[in-house]
């Protein structure tokens, strides 16, 4: 049976995951390089006609109307700039909603999360955001779990990507189930994509420490990045990555040539470092934000780290 896949598109969507997601479809579901509709249909959704401009530029004109929800198995929302407001035009929006209601699967591709989010229907759900928009999802959205160590996240009926080749993962992941895991690794080979990665895959590693290899040492750097406002204990981080705290320390010890107590303590302060950078942020707000309990106790921890005083940082912006 065809699996049939519906996009709806935010203004100034990014390409990039619509077109990988789009491709490991269209490799996987058919022989050769015919690219028929033999396993699966996508369409994208929206007012014909009516061309959608992507963040590069480029511009797509929806495949077909706006119509039932219910004639698709997955529906997906690809999101684009967080600064454009009312990204999606209203029929879009109760499409969508529509869908929710009706038990449709409802998912998104790369900032779209931030869509969903809005609609309040990632709500109690987990949810993948970029390493570099979670903090800014999980202060406007604290309903839901909100994460950035997983590529991808599937929670009963929703689906959320981080974005860019994760998306190829994420349809990996729906050709996998639908017509089996050897057809999803034919389209990845096709792509260059070195292999599939699973839904335990882990985004990017931060630049901040670039020699974490092992897959517990970055999983706990992640852990750490989305919980810097309030910081975990590093039992909880052990746990959270499925190591015991000794052997996180030894891990940390061998590969950063530090503890993960020192390493979370780097994060912190590297956070309250570019806050304090742009120039708009009080001393007490970024104290909060980089999960000081006082801006005292803030102040004697970064000048001891850093050399200099946060009041010091802020005054040469």
């Amino acid at each position: 049976m065809m699996k049939r896949f519906a996009f709806v598109l935010a203004r100034d969507f990014t390409l990039s995951p619509l077109s990988l997601f789009v491709d490991t479809l269209r490799l996987a579901g058919d022989e050769g390089d015919r690219s028929r509709r033999a396993a699966f249909d996508w369409q994208i959704v929206g007012e014909l006609g009516l061309p959608i401009r992507a963040s590069s530029g480029i511009e797509l004109i929806p495949t077909v109307p706006i119509r039932r929800p219910e004639d698709y198995n997955q529906i997906l929302v690809v999101g684009g700039l967080l600064e454009r407001k009312n990204s999606l035009p209203d029929a879009s929006v109760a499409f969508i909603q529509r869908a929710a209601r009706q038990g449709v699967p409802v998912g998104a591709l790369c900032t779209g999360s931030f869509v969903l989010a809005e609609m309040g229907l990632l709500d109690g759900y987990r949810a993948s955001v970029s390493w570099f928009h979670v903090k800014d999802f999980r202060s406007r959205f604290p309903d839901v779990n909100a994460s950035c160590d997983r590529l991808f996240v599937m929670d009963r009926d929703r689906a959320t990507c981080s974005g860019g080749a994760g998306a190829a993962d994420l349809a990996a992941h729906f050709v996998s189930e639908t017509v089996g895991e050897q057809l999803a690794s034919k389209a990845s080979r096709i792509l260059l994509l070195d292999r599939i990665r699973d839904a335990d895959a882990l985004q990017p590693n931060l630049e901040l420490f670039p020699e974490a290899k092992s897959a517990a040492v970055r999983r706990a750097l992640l852990v750490m990045e989305s919980n810097l406002q309030e910081p975990l204990a590093i039992g909880d981080v052990a746990s959270a990555v499925g190591v015991s705290t000794r052997q996180l320390d030894r891990d940390f010890a061998v590969q950063l040539n530090t503890s993960p107590a020192r390493a979370y303590m780097k994060l912190r302060i590297s956070l309250a470092t570019r806050l304090l950078q742009t120039g708009k942020t009080a001393v007490a707000d970024v104290a909060l934000q980089a999960g000081f309990v006082s801006p005292g106790h803030f102040s004697r921890v970064f000048r001891k780290v850093t050399g200099r005083t946060p009041t010091q940082v802020l005054r040469d912006q």
